[in-house]
């Protein structure tokens, strides 16, 4: 039958879907109530076959823009010299990091003559690194297409808008299409298309950790959102009266109602609800951890949530699932040599705790991939106290799947693997904006193409890659 509201019903209701909602989904408004083109969720390859193993994509999301030039660095005394020249800047301090105190890494594929070292903050980061189960991505960045400097500053040449915007390279990043922006994101266009291998899954493809977030966004698959201490329960629906209301809202949401709004909106209720039960009770079979992960590490304490979730796998009915961190801020502008130590050692500490946790604890370290995103990195020269928003950067990648100990990506001019850090040379610009070798679409090309999806609806996901020499960058088996 169909049911009419009256003011405190709709008070109830409304106040359980706030909190509901936001721990069932965490995609634009829009695709939470399925009012977006759901072509973008059919696959143009057909149907996918199923799979008997698992693979995961866990996104850790640098928010602010990370200077990743002081993440990585070359250590060898010709090419350190000109970075050191480059990040010197204004007066009263400069942002290179000395030289005696760099981590070393044995880079494979490194050039004749050629050395690189980690910020000395990273231990954990060069320990992966050196034992081949990590990669760093070299000089990436949004881009329609190749791009060299000399075509760069020619007028009209096709660049993503908004350079230097946070919100919108953000979006970019995470949209998969440097020319345009909508409500969706390449991991969620990703699930649209894999979820199908989840036969028989009780929870969403996707799950974040950090709330909101434009990534996870699918057409028609939307995210689970909980939170590092693990599903987020409905306020206000506990103690004495929290059975009462229970039972009142599951009456609610098995009426039958005229309106589609209507009808979307206790659908979302009623899922949150389930995933909430299916997930708490799934968690409170979960094994102990025994790998330690850092105390009072934001980061570390989403991952050892994460590995908790892989754990149940086999009772999620999960083959294939998609995480999401964010943390930050890393914008900056200012104070920088006191903060990026402290950030960079929050990365890198709960990453190598987690790298460890997937190799000791689920014992499938080939199975889980981890990279890292930003929306650029930042100028090579100082603002005087710090550094400010520019382009192309570097991102991290681990897991067993990883060709590691090597660096991906060449300098579209010249074919180097590390771009020339001169100011205003031939890969930057006056300030030391560095112009992507390396379009983050073929990166994020290259983590779906691992997870499992066809190169026909890559070639849909991602409408730019073709534009480029190759959508694969080859750093995963």
């Amino acid at each position: 039958m169909s049911y009419s509201f009256n003011p405190s019903r709709r008070l109830f209701l409304r106040d359980a879907v706030c909190s509901s909602l936001a721990a069932a989904t965490s995609g634009a408004l829009m695709t939470q109530f399925g009012l977006v083109d759901s072509a973008l969720a059919q696959s143009s390859c057909g149907s996918y076959a199923g799979v008997g193993d698992y693979k995961a994509l866990v996104c850790l999301f640098l928010l602010g823009g990370n200077d990743s030039w002081n993440m990585l660095i070359p250590s060898d005394t010709t090419r350190y010299t000109t970075y050191s020249a480059s990040r010197s800047g204004a007066a009263p301090t400069g942002m290179a990091i000395a030289q005696n105190t760099l981590l070393p890494i044995n880079v494979l594929n490194a050039g004749a003559g050629e050395t690189y070292g980690l910020h000395p903050n990273l231990p954990e980061l060069q320990r992966v690194f050196n034992n081949g189960n990590g990669t760093f991505v070299v000089n990436v960045g949004t881009a329609v297409q190749p791009t060299v400097k000399t075509q760069y500053l020619q007028p009209g040449y096709p660049v993503p808008p908004q350079l230097f915007s946070h919100a919108d390279q953000q979006a970019q990043w995470q949209y998969g299409q440097p020319k345009q922006n909508g409500t969706t994101g390449w991991g969620g266009l990703v699930a649209d298309r894999l979820h199908v291998l989840n036969a028989g899954a009780t929870i969403p493809m996707s799950i974040s950790l950090s709330g909101q977030n434009r990534f996870q966004a699918g057409a028609s698959v939307q995210p689970y959102s909980i939170s590092s201490s693990g599903p987020t329960s409905l306020a206000g629906y506990t103690g004495s009266t929290g059975p009462a209301r229970i039972t009142a809202l599951a009456e609610m949401l098995a009426e039958t109602y005229a309106d589609p709004l209507s009808r979307a909106y206790t659908a979302k209720v009623g899922n949150a609800l389930d995933y909430y039960n299916t997930m708490t009770a799934a968690l409170a079979q979960a094994p102990a951890l025994t790998t330690a992960f850092p105390a009072n590490n934001p980061i570390a304490a989403a991952l050892a949530e994460v590995a908790k979730v892989i754990s149940m796998r086999g009772m999620l009915n999960a083959k294939r699932q998609i995480f999401f961190i964010g943390y930050g801020s890393f914008d900056t502008h200012a104070n920088q040599l006191n903060d990026q130590p402290k950030l960079l050692t929050t990365v890198s500490q709960a990453l190598g705790a987690f790298y460890d946790c997937t190799v000791n604890d689920l014992r499938i370290p080939q199975s889980i991939t981890t990279f890292t995103l930003s929306e650029f990195a930042r100028t090579l020269n100082s603002n005087g106290d710090g550094t400010d928003h520019a382009w192309a950067g570097n991102q991290f990648v681990m897991g067993g799947a990883v060709k590691g100990q090597k660096l991906y990506g060449a300098n579209a001019a010249s074919g180097r693997l590390f771009p020339d850090q001169t100011l205003n040379g031939p890969d930057c610009l006056s300030r030391g904006q560095m112009i992507p070798a390396v379009s983050s679409d073929q990166y994020a090309a290259t983590l779906a193409s691992w997870l499992g999806v066809q190169d026909c609806d890559i070639a849909t996901i991602f409408p730019y890659v073709g534009n480029f020499a190759t959508k694969n960058l080859g750093f995963l088996s």
